[in-house]
């Protein structure tokens, strides 16, 4: 489902669509139930930052999860790679503990905001929620 205004407050769509980039298998599974469960549309997934900006051109999500540490085309190359093709584009960045000086280069980059793993489900929503406000 395509934003009915342009994109410019996602609110109004009934379920924002999300691209889910990790290289763990299971965490964007146990992801993609929690987003499904909270009302987003999960419209494809990616393992590596390749396959994420693949997938972002293709699919052309309201939101991006985007892993740091992932194999082939890491986190911070894609942010890139995403952001130079649409600047407004909307990636929300995943990351683990210890990963605090990424976590700001990416946001000072153009990621909107950060998930720390392992992701709580309600503090997920309420920042993706956020971004598309």
């Amino acid at each position: 489902m395509r934003p009915i205004n342009g994109g410019k407050n996602l609110m109004t769509t009934a379920r924002p669509t999300v691209l889910l980039c990790d290289d763990s298998r299971a965490l964007r599974m146990l992801a993609a139930s929690q987003l499904e469960e909270a009302g987003f549309q999960v419209v494809g997934e990616a393992g590596n930052g390749n396959e994420a900006l693949a997938q972002y051109r293709t699919l052309k999500p309201d939101l991006v999860l985007l892993d740091l540490v992932m194999p082939e085309c890491d986190g911070r190359q894609a942010l890139a790679a995403i952001l130079a093709e649409d600047p407004q584009a909307r990636v929300v960045i995943l990351s683990s503990l210890g990963a605090q000086a990424d976590i700001e280069q990416c946001l000072r980059n153009g990621a909107r905001s950060y998930l720390q793993k392992p992701i709580d489900p309600e503090v997920m929503e309420r920042v993706l929620r956020e971004v598309l406000a």
